[in-house]
């Protein structure tokens, strides 16, 4: 079985990213995209999530169900608390681009780190963990950075210096974590800027991941 698959995006760079991901870990998987920017910067300058950001999300997912799709991931972290109001109300599986990290992130340790380069991010990214962590029955310390102005250069093109702040921000935090989490899909890039002589404890991102739970989803291979 494969299927079609349809992202839901806020950043305009994720497009490429799961486009590369997607030919390499989802073959015979049709990828179409849906882009939201107004969307994230709506919720940055309310400072929140509202009803209203279920509804859009929403929206898009019902254009996804209606043109076929067999699921759909939501690959903007700001914004994938609201899956928990979409999937109720719509038969396909709706997935968060950081369900899978945050699984494991919360296997691997106790005291787990997060670097994320949009403030929005971070509560949710929080309130994620202590979820999973009350649902394995693990008790967790959580650590949280956030690498300035990182986003802001990688959306002006400034890739080099986007990975650069990145990665001391994460490399930094590592030295008192058992597990870091990259808090965007958008900063998986910077684990090809940290060699493996640099690790010092499990980096994780979360595309790869989500893809490798759509797999399951989706029977790729079967």
């Amino acid at each position: 079985m494969a299927g079609k698959l349809v992202l839901v995006h806020t950043l305009p760079p994720l497009i490429d990213v799961f486009r590369q991901l997607g030919n390499a870990m989802l073959p015979g998987v049709r990828i179409t995209h849906i882009l939201d920017e107004p969307l994230l910067e709506q919720v940055r300058q309310r400072g929140e999530l509202s009803a209203e950001d279920s509804e859009r999300v929403l929206s898009h997912v019902l254009i996804a169900a209606n043109t076929g799709a067999d699921a759909v991931l939501i690959t903007c972290s700001t914004v994938s608390p609201c899956v928990d109001d979409v999937q109720p109300r719509v038969k396909i599986p709706v997935k968060k681009i950081d369900e899978a990290m945050i699984k494991q992130a919360v296997r691997l340790g106790m005291r787990i780190g997060v670097v994320a380069t949009a403030e929005s991010t971070l509560e949710p990214t929080r309130c994620l963990l202590l979820e999973e962590a009350e649902a394995q029955n693990k008790s967790i310390e959580i650590t949280m950075v956030l690498a300035e102005g990182a986003l802001p250069a990688l959306l002006a093109g400034q890739g080099t210096i986007h990975d650069h702040l990145v990665k001391e921000a994460t490399l930094e935090l590592a030295e008192s974590m058992d597990v870091i989490v990259l808090a965007q899909a958008s900063m998986a890039r910077v684990l090809s800027a940290i060699s493996e002589s640099e690790y010092q404890v499990p980096v994780l991102s979360s595309p790869h991941l989500a893809l490798e739970q759509l797999r399951t989803i989706l029977a790729v291979g079967v």
